[in-house]
């Protein structure tokens, strides 16, 4: 296998996850999975490729191509169609979907669920799914959902990311928890402020109740809320933090873990907040729903009243927290542990090359 290549197509590539536990780094971590397997292992990414590079956790030995504008990528992707590559594509952009009629080889991961906003979007990436070797999925209703669409069953394959239980766990089981969390940098994908208008409803009823926001605010207009409705007293800005064991023992303090996104493929922070034992309150999308079933309170998306009403149900329904608590425990580390992951990805990529 000394030929062959794996080509990881990047957008863009965060700073924030040099501070990522490694295992749920999940770019690093398909390059990591190929390089056991004896791919010589490349990175495309649009610009700034120091980004990548800088990381701590990255491997030298992983070249890495910057490009400037679509001429030099389709230049980059056709020169490696030549040479016996396997790429693996990162998200729904327009470039994404051109690759598989330029290589022979392809696996696509989207990181938002697969059900699009529209219908002529849902067509077009119906279309180009036919095209990719294999699309990664993170849970079964996204698969079910594909299935609907018409997309080959061989082409579809569960393969979530990893969640990590070194950094995430379960530490505290004797303090008592109340406040609320939601983790993550907050964006208007994120549906930030259902979020809000569901915590002043709360805060009417349990006026102590403290909401813990960790993450960066991209969104102005969630502050902006906070202080039309004069609660921010009750909401705790802890900015962006690193994974780390300070981390787990903040989120080891909190009950009621919160999202309400528009669109998500498998939000890790969850699963993170999940192990270290806060029960959860969760939009009703596929990524979401297909995972936590029966463990987990569900609203619609915009829906702050009943997503207030599930807070508040938690909140008065002891037995019920525990029994949440322990089934999803229980399931994140079956099957959502580096063992598991890393085996069926490697089933996957050598299937695929």
């Amino acid at each position: 296998m000394e030929n062959k290549k794996f080509i990881s197509i990047i957008w863009g590539y965060s700073t924030h996850m040099y501070t990522f536990a490694p295992e749920e780094n999940y770019h690093l971590h398909a390059l990591k999975v190929a390089k056991d397997l004896g791919f010589k292992t490349h990175v495309i990414v649009k610009g700034n490729k120091e980004n990548i590079m800088r990381d701590p956790h990255f491997d030298t030995d992983t070249e890495v191509i910057d490009y400037k504008n679509n001429f030099q990528f389709f230049f980059h992707i056709i020169k490696f169609s030549f040479q016996n590559s396997l790429f693996y594509v990162n998200s729904c952009e327009w470039q994404s979907f051109i690759i598989p009629f330029l290589a022979r080889k392809t696996i696509f991961m989207a990181h938002t669920q697969p059900k699009r906003q529209t219908r002529l979007k849902q067509k077009i990436q119906n279309f180009v799914y036919n095209f990719f070797t294999a699309v990664r999925l993170n849970n079964e209703k996204e698969k079910e959902f594909l299935l609907q669409q018409g997309i080959p069953e061989k082409k579809l394959f569960v393969i979530p990311l990893v969640v990590s239980r070194d950094v995430f766990k379960l530490t505290d089981t004797h303090s008592e928890r109340k406040d609320l969390v939601y983790f993550g940098n907050v964006t208007a994908v994120k549906n930030p402020i259902t979020i809000i208008e569901a915590f002043k409803i709360v805060i009417e009823k349990y006026p102590e109740i403290k909401l813990h926001i960790i993450g960066e605010i991209f969104e102005k207009e969630f502050l902006d809320k906070i202080h039309q409705y004069k609660i921010s007293d009750n909401v705790i800005l802890h900015g962006y933090k690193k994974q780390d064991d300070s981390l787990s023992q903040l989120l080891n303090t909190m009950k009621i873990s919160l999202n309400s996104s528009i669109s998500e493929g498998q939000c890790v922070a969850i699963y993170d907040t999940a192990l270290c034992g806060c029960v959860l309150c969760l939009p009703n999308i596929m990524s979401f729903t297909g995972v936590f079933k029966e463990s987990a309170l569900f609203h619609d998306v915009m829906d702050y009243k009943k997503m207030a009403q599930n807070i508040i149900y938690y909140l008065e329904n002891p037995a019920l927290v525990k029994k949440h608590q322990a089934e999803n425990i229980e399931m994140i580390q079956k099957n959502y542990s580096l063992e598991t992951v890393e085996s069926n990805l490697k089933k996957l990529i050598l299937k695929a090359k």
